[in-house]
This record gives structure tokens, sequence and C-alpha cells, in this order.
């Protein structure tokens, strides 16, 4: 259910950056607006796959700050709030360094997954929350460090 809602929601009303203009989608039409102070995307968040994960689905409710490293892997159908920070470890193998994200997560503002850990599917991650473990699927985290809250 939770889901539809979600999908109902992004076809009725979509907020995006695109080429230095905030893009609404409204009941599917796109209404433009130029960005005063902002001429790219860069300038707001760093997300070198931002087409991929738009693919996938993925939704930023307020896309400002947001910083996934290139080689982070992130599922389909997931929410990821403003000024979260998903990283590498800077040592390691790369299974070690890279977060992989499962399915259906949403990422609260402020958070920070870092290193080789893996976001079980439906998790939620809450705001503020400094994720360096595993994640179940289908757990609440939140905390610094994040710890399990709940557990479906």
């Amino acid at each position: 259910m939770k889901k539809q809602i979600k999908k109902i929601i992004r076809k009725i009303f979509f907020l995006y950056k695109e080429d230095g203009s905030v893009v609404l989608v409204l009941w599917g039409i796109k209404f433009r607006f130029k960005a005063h102070n902002i001429n790219r995307l860069e300038e707001l968040c760093i997300i070198p796959n931002l087409d991929e994960l738009l693919e996938k689905n993925t939704y930023f409710p307020h896309p400002i700050g947001i910083v996934i490293n290139r080689n982070a892997k992130i599922g389909k159908n997931c929410t990821i709030f403003q000024n979260v920070t998903i990283g590498d470890k800077m040592t390691g193998t790369d299974k070690e360094r890279y977060p992989v994200i499962g399915d259906n997560v949403t990422i609260y503002a402020n958070s920070v997954i870092i290193g080789g850990i893996k976001i079980g599917d439906n998790a939620i991650i809450g705001a503020g929350a400094v994720v360096v473990k595993d994640v179940p699927p289908n757990a609440v985290v939140a905390g610094n460090p994040a710890v399990i809250l709940k557990l479906n």
C-alpha cells in the first residue's frame, strides 16, 4: 500500500533540478523555474549517476546537499532526503569500501552511510543517523552510530 501511494504521489507531484532550473512535474506537466544563484546541479548536490537513479525511480524530495559516491549501489524506488552522504571508507578492497543499498529504502535528512555495508530492502534510515554497519531488510535504524530501533 505504501509503495502504491508513493508511486501515485510521484506521478502527481515531482520536483527535481535540471540544467540550472527547478522542474516541477504536476499531473504530468513539467513547469520549469529558473533557480536564481544556482547554475548547475553540482552546486546543490554531488550525484554522479543521477540519470541512472532517476530511471530506478529514486525520489529526491529536497535535492540539496546530497553526496553519493559514484561506486555506491542504490536499488530501485529509494527515497533520499536532503544533506545525505553515501560514501566510501577510503581503505580496503572495493567490496569493503562502497555501500550497497537495497530496494525501497528511505534515507532521511542528514544521514551518513559510510563503507562497504549493505542496507537491506525496505529499510528506513532515521534523520541524522550515522550508519557504519549492515542494516537488515525491513529495519528502522537511527542514532550515531546507528542502531536498530525496529525490525519487521
